[in-house]
């Protein structure tokens, strides 16, 4: 697979992604917005590794979607690759975007029942959204990083 089409697959995992936020934004209804969201969410993180597939066929580098073992792998074969410190940096910092776009992923698994019957009352104090602005957040900053890292690969 060359780089122009994984390239290109990142790209359009990106803009799949922007385009479930723009709809999430736009729909009157809220488990609809919740919906797309979530899959906004799974857009963005094979985008992410699709970027990962992206370094490691730059750098020449196994293909693995785990930043560790990529900058393990690139640290052995005494490869400088600027994106994976940083990838590793931010997923040690739990304020950082890369943590809470992970965080995000992992919580599209974990199963959520029910136990107790519906209640309806004004006084409740519900989860609030965020209105795809966390989403968005996540998709600008992985946009920023792939235009970042394909610049530098182009300077080389």
């Amino acid at each position: 697979m060359s780089v122009a089409s994984l390239a290109s697959l990142t790209n359009q995992k990106l803009d799949t992604a922007r385009r479930f936020i723009q709809q999430s934004q736009e729909s009157q209804e809220a488990w609809l917005s919740v919906g797309l969201e979530s899959s906004a969410v799974f857009q963005l993180r094979s985008a992410f590794n699709g970027l990962l597939k992206e370094v490691s066929l730059a750098y020449s580098l196994s293909g693995s979607l785990d930043v560790a073992k990529l900058l393990e792998e690139s640290d052995s074969k005494q490869i400088v690759v600027p994106v994976l410190s940083e990838l590793a940096d931010l997923l040690t910092r739990k304020d950082s975007w890369y943590f809470q776009l992970d965080q995000a992923y992992l919580a599209q698994f974990e199963c959520k029942s029910s136990a107790s019957p519906l209640v309806q009352s004004d006084n409740l104090i519900g989860r609030g959204s965020d209105a795809g602005a966390s989403v968005s957040y996540y998709l600008a900053k992985l946009v920023e990083l792939v235009l970042r890292f394909r610049e530098e690969s182009s300077e080389y």
